[in-house]
């Protein structure tokens, strides 16, 4: 992905905002779409929530630790920091009434495109978008991911099949699956691009595809699964719909915690994967 960095002329984490963050993101993507059809909005509402709080706990602090000593640089980085927490709490507060419906999907849909719109502007005012790519460049890239989606819808409606029986079996609610079953699975992407990123030495994209998923995933994928079908928001009393929106929320702020200081270590890593660890044994028991 850092070739396509170099062709597009921008950074390795706009790159990894817009091709690495997106293209991981499809899991949740077409397991919210399957979801959606089926009426299990409530597995939705958690796997976006539990692979956010996944993406900037597990995820972040598995490829700190493997990284021992992580820098973060970037402009478009630093200007990026609050509108990532705003796009995070828009979903908790457009459900504030109780549903995300239509309407509220195409706010966050608007909002994702917003945010990328915001992003090319500041690289190119920095003059690096290239304004001549060609289309040859990219076309045969462009065929495996459609082929990849198609695959990956089918992999969804398995997914969201199996994840209902287990809950139906044991008695498991359809939050709590999307929370923790839902989210480990449709994560995996996300740790493998980590982990791949920092083996080679390129950790902008590795931060573009943390961030990007946190932003794809409380704005695209819940946009548009809303548009098909509108979420019901658990109240929030509701135990575990309570603290795992808490969780999210402390956790994306912790996450922008440590590109404020520039640079996270292997010792933050553990404590990152000590937060998750807090939040399975609160949501379980």
């Amino acid at each position: 992905m850092s070739d396509y960095a170099k062709k597009l002329g921008i950074s390795d984490y706009l790159i990894g905002f817009l091709v690495v963050s997106v293209g991981t993101s499809v899991p949740e993507l077409s397991t919210a779409f399957i979801a959606s059809f089926k009426g299990a909005g409530q597995i939705i509402l958690g796997n976006v929530i539990g692979a956010n709080i996944i993406d900037v706990t597990l995820v972040l602090g598995i490829t700190a630790i493997i990284g021992k000593k992580l820098f973060i640089h970037g402009k478009v980085l630093d200007k990026t920091m609050f509108l990532v927490l705003g796009i995070s709490l828009l979903p908790l507060i457009l459900g504030f009434d109780g549903t995300i419906s239509q309407i509220d999907g195409g706010i966050l849909i608007l909002s994702f495109i917003f945010y990328i719109y915001f992003l090319l502007r500041k690289e190119g005012e920095m003059g690096r978008i290239k304004k001549d790519v060609k289309w040859k460049d990219i076309w045969k890239d462009m065929v495996v991911i459609g082929i990849s989606i198609i695959v990956l819808l089918i992999s969804a409606n398995f997914l969201i099949n199996a994840a209902r029986f287990i809950g139906g079996t044991i008695g498991i609610s359809d939050i709590l699956l999307g929370l923790v079953l839902v989210a480990v699975g449709t994560t995996i992407p996300e740790l493998t691009v980590e982990i791949q990123s920092i083996l080679r030495g390129v950790t902008g994209i590795a931060f573009g595809d943390i961030l990007g998923s946190v932003v794809c995933n409380s704005s695209l994928v819940l946009g548009i699964a809303a548009l098909i079908n509108p979420i019901r928001i658990p109240k929030f009393n509701t135990i575990i719909f309570r603290d795992s929106a808490l969780f999210m929320v402390t956790s994306v702020y912790i996450a922008l915690l440590f590109i404020k200081k520039k640079q996270i270590t292997w010792q933050e890593g553990i404590g990152l994967l000590m937060v998750y660890a807090t939040f399975i044994v609160t949501v379980l028991f």
